[in-house]
């Protein structure tokens, strides 16, 4: 995770570095499938073929989304770390003609599945493995699929067992149809609930709730109605996903509160709250302590400790150093209609409501920015800028068209 404390001594530009670095680390490396519902340990080596079948009403069913994930995607998760072969299939022709040229002998053992099974899981292929090695069968029949030896498909003429070894039935439940499809995607989504409430995560309402298999959840997060939780997010424990969220991909730290948002690629730190109705978009960081509002949009920035920024406000391209006050309605210009630019803001910055940040721009430490300022040039340590023009007001105006009847209808 981002170690804020070990950051907090060096510069802004420095800390925007580490910070991305350490995030990207953490998504892109320390958080894979098999940290979460996916996760089953067993050492059996194999080599997995998986036949792309087609539907009469949905065509190919390979492709077919269910929780983030194709189809395909969800059977090849049950091989594990096993090596695979996708292939086209043809009911017409024999199986071992089809499987021949996938095969691999390097690996005595070779598991056959199809693409419309999604709900196959790890457990039953390893445990359909083991069984095949321990009995010295050449063929173990499931439900939809087999398990062969490796040496016996490359010269049978066809796969045949007198006996069907059943396992879980719920996992050959096969999307011959749509409606087929409706029932896997519940079966698919309740499973992954019930992984996650038997760690520890209080989730208030599963009708309501959809969570990807790669997700991983700490002990004691609570998860309000209507929550996305997709790719790759961590969130840990101790962390309020209250109602009404999209996460996809994030890093939440201890002591989060999520309202009501939507984030992608981001990191959020301990103790911070966002939302209702914050967009938090990729290559975000906010740090500890934060506080995002209501209607924030904060996109490929970095937050330091304490900052608030309660409402209406977009950030873009901006590097926000500790406890910094960002008011309403101010607006970071980062684009000028061809380059996009960056903002850096130092610690204890306190922006103004309605006050546009036109860069690239500094703002060094303690600046005060007067609301209502359009700050073209960079600000020093402890100076206040106003950029704004004078009122002026005029008494006993003569010329109020709306004072004396107007304003149409």
């Amino acid at each position: 995770m981002p170690n804020f404390k070990r950051l907090k001594k060096r510069g802004s530009g420095d800390f925007c570095r580490c910070v991305l670095f350490d995030f990207c680390r953490c998504v892109l490396f320390d958080i894979t499938a098999e940290s979460g519902y996916n996760k089953y340990d067993m050492d059996e080596k194999f080599f997995g073929i998986i036949f792309r079948v087609a539907a009469p009403t949905m065509g190919e069913t390979a492709d077919i989304e269910i929780l983030g994930k194709s189809m395909l995607s969800w059977v090849a998760l049950s091989f594990g770390e096993s090596p695979y072969a996708v292939a086209p299939y043809n009911d017409r022709e024999p199986l071992p003609d089809q499987a021949r040229a996938y095969l691999n002998p390097d690996y005595p053992v070779t598991v056959i599945l199809f693409s419309d099974t999604p709900l196959i899981t790890k457990k039953t292929v390893f445990a359909a493995v083991a069984e095949l090695k321990s009995t010295g069968k050449n063929v173990l029949r499931l439900t939809r699929g087999f398990v062969c030896s490796t040496q016996f498909l490359m010269n049978a003429e066809k796969i045949y067992s007198a006996e069907t070894r059943y396992f879980d039935a719920e996992d050959f439940v096969t999307a011959f149809s749509f409606k087929q499809v409706a029932l896997i995607s519940d079966i698919l989504r309740n499973r992954i609930l019930e992984y996650h409430m038997e760690r520890g995560v209080h989730i208030e309402d599963m009708a309501s709730a959809f969570i990807g298999c790669d997700a991983v959840i700490g002990k004691g997060v609570v998860i309000g109605p209507n929550n996305i939780i997709r790719g790759k997010t961590y969130i840990k424990d101790g962390a309020k996903i209250l109602s009404g969220n999209m996460i996809d991909t994030c890093i939440i730290e201890s002591g989060a509160v999520i309202n009501s948002s939507q984030m992608t690629r981001s990191f959020i730190g301990r103790n911070t709250s966002v939302g209702p109705f914050a967009y938090i978009r990729p290559e975000s960081v906010i740090g500890p302590d934060c506080r995002i509002g209501d209607f924030v949009e904060i996109k490929k920035s970095v937050l330091g400790r304490g900052c608030k920024v309660s409402h209406l406000t977009y950030i873009g391209d901006a590097e926000l150093g500790e406890a910094c006050n960002v008011g309403c309605g101010v607006v970071f210009a980062n684009y000028d209609g061809r380059d996009k630019h960056k903002a850096k803001v130092g610690n204890r910055v306190f922006i103004g409501s309605n006050s546009n940040i036109i860069a690239p721009v500094t703002l060094a430490d303690g600046a005060f920015i007067a609301a209502g300022s359009t700050i073209t040039e960079s600000v020093d340590k402890n100076a206040l800028a106003i950029a704004r023009a004078r009122q002026v007001v005029k008494t006993d105006w003569d010329n109020n068209k709306f004072r004396d009847g107007g304003g149409g209808e």
